[in-house]
């Protein structure tokens, strides 16, 4: 179950970062970089060591593994919109403020099973750039 933790971790973190991607390149007036969509793709596919214990810990196996099946079709959906040049920058932006929901969404599971704490510096910053607080 720890490994599951792990994926679910990094699929949220890659998924952070591509949303962090766009905001940047939507300043420039650009596009997220394929590098980038390739990265955050590869990252999500690899267990995080750091975080997943806890998470492991304090989260059911079942809901884990529920949150993970979230998590993969959601950054499925993200890259999909990221990468492809039939997606309307409409369409982009309601993927990448779906991503940013599910990202609050699994944090905040994570706070409510574990007294309200986010136990590692990644998860607190997932946390505070992707407004979960308010």
């Amino acid at each position: 179950m720890i490994e599951v933790a792990g994926l679910v971790v990094a699929g949220v973190a890659a998924m952070g970062t591509l949303v962090q991607a766009y905001y940047a390149a939507r300043g420039a007036n650009k596009s997220v970089s394929q590098t980038t969509i390739k990265q955050a793709e590869a990252r999500a596919s690899e267990p995080l060591k750091i975080g997943q214990k806890k998470v492991a810990e304090v989260i059911d196996p079942d809901l884990l593994k529920a949150l993970q099946r979230e998590i993969d079709s959601q950054n499925e959906r993200l890259i999909h919109a990221l990468s492809s040049q039939d997606v309307s920058d409409n369409e982009k932006e309601k993927a990448v403020e779906a991503a940013r929901l599910q990202i609050c969404h699994f944090l905040k599971q994570v706070l409510n099973f574990n007294d309200d704490v986010l136990p590692t510096k990644r998860l607190q910053n997932l946390w505070t750039s992707n407004r979960c607080g308010t």
